[in-house]
């Protein structure tokens, strides 16, 4: 057996002993031979111990998508915490929706020295985008 099939081997052994550096490491060492399901294991185990930028980077390097329901969870913990920063990072990154935003916006609004971050966040996911207008049509005689 080539030693990166032994590696991911090993990796997998790690992954399922909680020792989640050292797998990751030597799936990063061969992430060839690394399954979509080890990496999805592994994002899973990140995301349990929130390791948020681990996820991502795992995510990108696996080809798997981002844990995006336990994100917005996650999100909504720390909004409920007025954590708002990481609440904001978190809705960022799983693409939230606008009733999220919104929940987010009217917290920020509670605090006047968010105002402005409350606007931008507002410009950026809750208005609508405006439609190019077409030139207006001329009369045909």
């Amino acid at each position: 057996m080539p030693s990166s099939e032994s590696e991911v081997l090993v990796g997998r052994r790690y992954l399922e002993r909680g020792f989640l550096d050292a797998a990751m490491k030597l799936f990063l060492r061969n992430a060839d031979r690394v399954t979509a399901r080890d990496w999805t294991q592994l994002a899973d185990r990140l995301m349990e111990r929130h390791r948020i930028p681990d996820v991502v980077r795992v995510c990108e390097l696996g080809g798997i998508p981002l844990p995006r329901e336990r994100m917005l969870e996650l999100a909504d913990e720390h909004l409920r915490r007025k954590d708002l920063d990481m609440a904001i990072h978190l809705y960022e990154l799983a693409d939230a929706d606008r009733a999220r935003w919104s929940r987010l916006v009217d917290v920020l609004i509670a605090s006047p020295q968010r105002e402005r971050q409350a606007v931008e966040l507002t410009e950026r996911h809750l208005l609508e985008p405006e439609l190019p207008q077409a030139p207006p049509m001329k009369a045909v005689s």
